[in-house]
């Protein structure tokens, strides 16, 4: 009885402890242009009007998303996208994607970088674990094309 109730008691001691550690990740950074101008942005290079990038995650444990930008200057609508994107692979067929959580960069900067900030929770409304996640970020193009929003994106970070 004993045995068994020093095993209980270090299990859970593990457990908090692992949880109550996390740690920070840059899965990109650097200097990119998205938008529908790169000419505003003449010596950044420019990713168009999305940029997607691979990252692994532990779909067990909630975390945080943070992403870098400068000159974010949403004049309508509800502002860009930030998305967490699972990925699938099965034996019999093909890849196949689906969009976990979806966040808005929304805001009013001119030459200041901003640091969007995000909880996100890698296997909400999945059902399995995915082979590997992706964070996407991309314009919002759900605007009048005027109002369309050019801005670089400096930096993602996740936190777990």
């Amino acid at each position: 009885m004993k045995r068994l109730f020093l095993a209980v008691g270090f299990s859970i001691l593990c457990t908090t402890v692992a949880t109550a550690e996390s740690v920070k990740t840059t899965i990109w950074q650097g200097t990119l242009h998205l938008g529908d101008n790169p000419m505003q942005y003449a010596s950044v290079l420019s990713g168009g009007m999305a940029v997607q990038v691979p990252c692994a995650l532990d779909a067990d444990k909630k975390g945080k998303l943070a992403v870098t930008t400068r000159d974010i200057q949403t004049l309508a609508g509800d502002g860009h996208y930030a998305e967490l994107v699972a990925h699938y692979q099965d034996d019999d067929g093909p890849a196949r994607e689906y969009v976990v959580e979806s966040f808005r960069l929304k805001g009013d900067s001119n030459n200041t970088d901003v640091d969007h900030q995000f909880e996100l929770s890698p296997m909400k409304g999945l059902y399995q674990k995915p082979a590997y996640y992706s964070i996407r970020i991309k314009i919002d193009t759900q605007i009048k094309f005027s109002l369309w929003d050019d801005f670089v994106l400096k930096r993602i970070e996740i936190e777990q």
